[in-house]
């Protein structure tokens, strides 16, 4: 009896403890779709403020960048005779190493061999092969890069490198604050969840004690459609589920910070010619005010465009419905708008985040956000 004392006597102090660790930390979720940039925020955050990865993590990563690989070229071989109008193989020479891909199958081989990356390097110089890629957003497509087999990743191939996340994550990491406002250490713990449609019922489990919402929305996904149901545009999904969020009642109390993601993704469609007005019909008559656009630059038309939606979203009036005390008479509340801080990222550039990351510290430390940083 005694020892059983002791132990929930210890279980009741790691408790005190935790909760105490718990309030003194600030506590932020990463929301999003699928594949909008929430895991390499969290790699971002390793690399800022945890000293980066160790060669063993680096060796790690490598299995997930050879499946990367894999998966990357056979949607894209996959692929080239299943949109309109098809693409053509341009060699013979590519022809035998696409069919040594598709051959393999979706599922990446047992073993990664010399001869597999031959193929890989033959089929990926195709010219077919290459206008296949430049159309993936016609199909499903992740955002990685090829590597060669031997070698150890860098730190931006890691980066780079995508993995479904089917779980709640956290990081823990400390960031020194300004003179300014007092010195010291701020603590945060920054959650990430999955994306995707069957992975949200999980968020509601780490909404509690919550102090700012991250949420990321990849600008480029105007021109693609969701990976779970290919008759709904991934942007506009999105917005969708930014609005969500805005009106939940769960995290009502939590700044709310957008990252408008992928801004190299965008400007590259937009230097290619893409049109958003295909997608968005009201962009053919938008027109930049932002003091930030340059006249006459497509893309800061685009990216200010995205914005104004965001804005526009969070414009709509949020209605309550309380119970009352006459029974069958509830009170319907309206709330008074949030504030909403947007940013324009690049998920896998250090030096953007790092300073995207400082303005959100900023913006918590001056508690717009009515959140209280702990100092120590």
């Amino acid at each position: 009896m005694v020892c059983g004392s002791g132990s929930r006597r210890q279980v009741d102090e790691d408790d005190k403890l935790y909760t105490k660790k718990f309030n003194q930390t600030t506590k932020l979720l990463l929301l999003g779709t699928g594949e909008s940039g929430k895991t390499t925020i969290i790699k971002q955050m390793k690399i800022l403020h945890i000293n980066g990865f160790s060669n063993e993590e680096r060796m790690e990563k490598i299995p997930f960048i050879k499946q990367n690989i894999h998966e990357s070229i056979y949607d894209i071989v996959y692929n080239m005779d299943k949109i309109n109008p098809p693409v053509q193989i341009n060699s013979e020479e590519s022809r035998k190493s696409i069919e040594f891909i598709l051959n393999l199958g979706h599922d990446e081989p047992k073993e990664y061999v010399p001869e597999y990356f031959d193929h890989v390097k033959i089929a990926w110089a195709d010219e077919g092969v290459q206008e296949a890629y430049e159309r993936s957003n016609e199909y499903q497509l992740i955002d990685s890069a090829a590597q060669k087999p031997d070698y150890v990743p860098t730190t931006q191939d890691i980066l780079f490198c995508r993995t479904m996340t089917v779980s709640i994550s956290k990081i823990e990491f400390e960031v020194p604050i300004s003179m300014k406002y007092g010195g010291g250490i701020a603590e945060f713990w920054m959650y990430d969840v999955g994306g995707q449609r069957g992975q949200r019922k999980k968020w509601i489990q780490v909404f509690d004690g919550i102090q700012a919402i991250l949420f990321l929305i990849a600008a480029s996904d105007f021109d693609q459609t969701l990976r779970e149901d290919e008759n709904v545009n991934r942007l506009k999904e999105a917005f969708t589920l930014f609005t969500d969020i805005y009106r939940s009642k769960f995290v009502r109390d939590a700044g709310l910070i957008v990252f408008l993601n992928k801004q190299d993704l965008l400007k590259q469609k937009i230097d290619k010619g893409r049109r958003i007005e295909n997608y968005f019909p009201e962009y053919s008559t938008y027109k930049a005010t932002d003091a930030g656009a340059s006249h006459g630059n497509e893309y800061d038309r685009a990216r200010f465009f995205f914005k104004q939606k965001i804005l526009d979203l969070a414009k709509a009036p949020v209605t309550v419905e309380q119970i009352g005390f006459v029974p069958g008479k509830n009170i319907h509340e309206l709330l008074p708008p949030r504030n909403i801080y947007i940013h324009f990222t690049i998920a896998t550039d250090t030096d953007n985040i790092r300073r995207v990351f400082e303005s959100v510290q900023e913006i918590i430390l001056k508690n717009i956000l009515d959140v209280a940083l702990p100092l120590y």
